[in-house]
């Protein structure tokens, strides 16, 4: 008696999913796919600093807003500071506001007083080494006036002047509050919970 015995085929699958990155391979013929797949996973893993930008972008989804992450001009600039700095603290607050309405001009204005910013201000970097700050990304979430997004702006910089800051500003939906968050780059010293 003879049985048929049909012969096992060989089969590679590979799947490699970063947020960057994203490769998957599937053939019958992993002979041939096992060294360029090498040639592939090297040439990656050469590049450790593409991995650590999206590790640090991970990272910064769980602290900021939606509107902070999905802001394509500031992930950018996000992007190109962290080739340069490695250490980074993130720090929010939320500062209220007041809207003035001209019924007469069909407008509305949104103000934030000088005493509310200095407080929200003061609170956004107190867990902050201000000296250690070389740059920052500043973003304000809300609708507020040029003159106090200025203020906001010029308010951070006093506590760290020698640092170089770099503003965006986005509508936002919530009314009553504005939303300053702030990514600082430097060399912080370490902290106990660290």
């Amino acid at each position: 008696m003879v049985s048929d015995l049909k012969k096992k085929k060989d089969f590679l699958h590979v799947k490699i999913d970063l947020p960057s990155f994203q490769f998957e391979i599937r053939t019958e013929d992993p002979q041939t796919a096992l060294p360029e797949l090498r040639k592939i996973l090297e040439s990656v893993q050469l590049d450790e600093q593409v991995i650590y930008e999206e590790f640090v972008v991970q990272e910064m989804k769980a602290s900021l807003s939606e509107t902070f992450i999905s802001n394509q001009q500031i992930m950018s600039a996000v992007k190109r500071l962290l080739k340069h700095e490695d250490d980074y603290r993130v720090s929010q607050v939320q500062i209220s506001t007041t809207a003035t309405l001209d019924l007469e001009n069909q407008t509305k204005d949104v103000h934030v007083q000088r005493i509310n910013i200095r407080k929200a201000i003061l609170k956004l970097v107190e867990n902050v080494d201000t000296g250690a700050v070389k740059q920052g990304i500043i973003h304000i979430n809300g609708d507020v006036l040029k003159d106090d997004k200025l203020l906001i702006v010029d308010h951070i910089h006093r506590t760290m002047p020698t640092a170089q800051l770099r503003a965006f500003q986005s509508p936002s939906t919530n009314s009553g509050t504005v939303t300053v968050e702030c990514i600082f780059f430097g060399e912080f010293p370490e902290s106990e919970d660290e």
